[in-house]
Order: C-alpha cells, then structure tokens, then sequence
C-alpha cells in the first residue's frame, strides 16, 4: 500500500491541551502518539467528533512555552480498552501560530536529524 502523507510522521508522547470549539468550551488535556508537520494523532479520554475544530497547545520538550496551533479532526476511534485514554483523533492542522512556527518545525527537524543519525548508525 502506497504512503499518502506528505510528511514524515514521528511516534511520539506529548502532553497536549486542546479544547474544542464548541459547548461547553473546556480545556482538556491528551496526549499525541505521532506527529507530523501537518497533523497528528491525538489520545482522549473523550470523543471527539468529525470536522470538529480544535485549539490546541502542544508541550514540546526544552520550549519555554506550548505551540499554539489550530486544527480540524479529520477521522475518529474508539480505542477499547486503553488505561488513560479511550478515543483517538487524527487532527489535521489549519493554522500554526507565527510565534509558534519556528519552535514547532525545528522540533520537528531535530526528530527527522535524530531518525536519520539512527539509520546511519545501523
């Protein structure tokens, strides 16, 4: 089967806040399992619904602050029997705050350096 994503996605747990933006509007927290330039996948422990939109803050390590970006769900599943988390979300991103930008895609890059330096090594 042919990979349809644009970007390289990194399994990665993250704290993440989000809230959704529609009532009653409560921040909530989840965690991620990737990540990508454009989306990710978002742990709850409620379900979030399709085309819902989402502001979310997401806990980088070694940032002073979260990324601030905006998103939209995309797809949605019930995990069954997970401990912590019982849904999942694919979230695709419509908006990365500007302040946000530059901390967010070197993460990102410093994950794609660090998967590279790992093949060579092999």
């Amino acid at each position: 089967m042919r990979e349809k994503r644009r970007f390289i996605r990194f399994s990665i747990a993250l704290k993440a806040a989000y809230i959704v933006q529609r009532y009653p509007k409560t921040e909530k927290l989840g965690t991620t399992k990737d990540v990508s330039a454009q989306g990710m996948q978002l742990l709850t422990s409620d379900k979030l619904e399709l085309g819902d939109k989402v502001d979310l803050k997401i806990f980088l390590p070694e940032a002073l602050n979260p990324a601030h970006m905006k998103g939209i769900v995309v797809w949605s599943r019930e995990l069954g029997s997970q401990k912590s988390h019982s849904y999942s979300a694919g979230i695709d991103f419509g908006k990365i705050e500007e302040d946000n930008k530059n901390t967010f895609l070197k993460f990102l890059c410093d994950l794609m350096y660090a998967k590279i330096g790992d093949k060579k090594e092999e």
